[in-house]
């Protein structure tokens, strides 16, 4: 998704039905989804990645786990997180 100079770009799948939806909470939802695209993480690989508090992710990907949007899994001991392939497309994945 495109944004303006200087500006974050938020990601269909970062609007949740179930809560309000305010910018920031948007934007970082969006920072999340972003790095869930690229790897699987564990909530401290992700804060440190997005220089984020882990209390944060958690918040975040519990409200995101709640619609669908991501799903967590264990492996070699570790819960990781990872995009569901739920929740909705951005344009461009419609377009693909």
């Amino acid at each position: 998704m495109s944004a303006q100079p200087g500006e974050q770009a938020i990601r269909g799948r970062a609007f949740l039905r179930e809560i309000r939806n305010v910018k920031q909470g948007l934007i970082t939802r969006s920072k999340i989804i972003n790095l869930l695209s690229e790897k699987a993480c564990t909530i401290s690989q992700m804060a440190e990645e997005l220089g984020m508090s882990e209390a944060s992710i958690r918040r975040h990907l519990r409200n995101m786990l709640a619609e669908g949007v991501v799903e967590k899994f264990k492996y070699k001991g570790k819960i990781l997180w990872r995009l569901s392939g739920s929740g909705q497309l951005d344009l461009e994945e419609i377009l693909a």
